[in-house]
């Protein structure tokens, strides 16, 4: 049986597309919504019914990791999010300085989480390390919520 999911993808570079991918039986329609700083207030446009966020962090940056933890919480806490699953993309953890997936953990506040499914995994995209298992996690997860009837829809006010 095929599955049709609705995820954000979020990063803080240049990019802004709509794909549909197709992983094992399920296919992710993926809003990559990364994008310059102008662009950011768009991002709650495409939030609604959105079942996943991706949210892919630099690992090398620790400067940033403050900005990134801002970027972060205000996208969960939009009220059309309280119920996307998240998923963390710890990236570059090829590199020398890197911070290890607990450090990025503790940086954007996903030990705070309660009541959420967050999951957070060590890659290198370049090499494609750890993508797979990923998401492997997400599309396990949100089959499980959707035959337990889960929604993702939530209220916002723009």
């Amino acid at each position: 049986m095929m599955i049709t999911l609705d995820l954000i993808f979020c990063c803080l570079i240049v990019g802004f597309n709509v794909e549909k991918v197709q992983y094992k039986n399920v296919i992710f329609t993926v809003w990559d919504v990364g994008g310059q700083e102008k662009l950011r207030p768009l991002w709650r446009h495409y939030f609604n019914n959105t079942d996943g966020l991706i949210y892919v962090v630099d690992s090398l940056d620790r400067e940033r990791i403050g900005k990134a933890k801002q970027e972060f919480q205000a996208i969960i806490r939009d009220p059309f999010m309280l119920n996307s699953v998240i998923l963390v993309f710890a990236n570059k953890q090829d590199m020398k300085g890197a911070m290890t997936p607990m450090e990025v953990c503790e940086g954007l506040g996903l030990y705070d989480l309660k009541h959420r499914k967050w999951h957070i995994q060590g890659t290198c995209a370049l090499k494609g390390d750890g993508l797979y298992e990923g998401l492997d996690w997400l599309s396990s997860t949100l089959k499980e919520l959707k035959a337990t009837g889960y929604s993702s829809s939530g209220t916002s006010v723009f």
